[in-house]
């Protein structure tokens, strides 16, 4: 319980707020692709409404890439929906997924949504092999460690095998070292230094406002020097004017993950 504790109050800190170069169909525009009715998807079984995520996809016929998005400590998948739409406008089948803060299977939830996102996408035609994760604070920080291939999903998963590492991962403003707020022990899989040296071919950008205090510079600056002396393709990207809460459409923020999100599509 002092773990859960200890994450809730690190957690309370940080979570306070395209079209490929490939041939995969017909492009969106310059303004962006409409996009068809969301739907819901589980991604445990039994379902449960608290475990769902919503699919964005353009109205455009396409094999298009796959991106998964995961909101901060204390929010709803609401609170990253500019994100997941803005991506999925400019040509991609986007999973915005709702998952537990609060609970010890940190990384096992993300890890099953994950895999649950990616057989989803397959059986609709995505081009799977084209695969982003977008996280927001606690988001990005255990996203991280799942997209480095910290974790195995979750034994209420519905998807029981498959493969789950992204090519690439963008995180907004994570808190990357879990151990400064969890001395007793970070969950399992769930720290993303402890990770560092999975998915070797795995892309990073670190995306961090100027403008904001509740989470320093520096977690990004180091998480990504470690990730650089490992022999990663890792960037530190600084979003003038981002803070850590506005997250909204034409936020400084909003529109740098979406712009980064597609640089990266365009060039896997």
């Amino acid at each position: 319980m002092r773990l859960i504790a200890g994450i809730v109050v690190m957690a309370l800190a940080l979570g306070g707020a395209g079209c490929s170069g490939q041939d995969v169909g017909a492009p969106c525009p310059a303004e962006g692709c409409g996009l068809q009715e969301m739907r819901t998807l589980p991604y445990t079984s039994p379902a449960s409404v608290l475990r769902m995520m919503e699919v964005v996809t353009p109205d455009q016929d396409g094999s298009w890439p796959v991106v998964i998005v995961a909101h901060g400590f204390g929010q709803k998948r609401r609170y990253v929906r500019d994100w997941a739409t803005g991506i999925a406008a400019r040509g991609a089948v986007t999973y915005n997924v709702d998952w537990p803060t609060g609970s010890e299977e940190l990384a096992e939830r993300l890890a099953c949504a994950v895999r649950v996102a990616l057989d989803d996408a397959a059986n609709h035609g995505a081009d799977t092999s084209r695969f982003v994760f977008v996280g927001h604070s606690l988001g990005a920080s255990v996203g991280a460690a799942v997209s480095l291939g910290g974790s195995t999903a979750s034994a209420d998963c519905a998807v029981a095998d498959g493969d789950a590492l992204p090519d690439a991962f963008v995180g907004y403003e994570g808190g990357y070292d879990l151990t400064e707020v969890a001395p007793e022990g970070v969950p399992v899989g769930a720290d993303p230094y402890a990770q560092i040296g999975g998915n070797p071919d795995l892309v990073l950008r670190l995306l961090h406002g100027d403008a904001g205090v509740t989470v320093p510079m520096s977690a990004s600056e180091d998480f990504a020097q470690a990730l650089g002396d490992a022999g990663y393709d890792a960037e530190l990207v600084v979003v003038k004017g981002g803070d850590h809460g506005s997250l909204s459409e034409g936020s400084p923020a909003q529109q740098a993950v979406v712009d980064q999100v597609t640089d990266l599509l365009n060039s896997l």
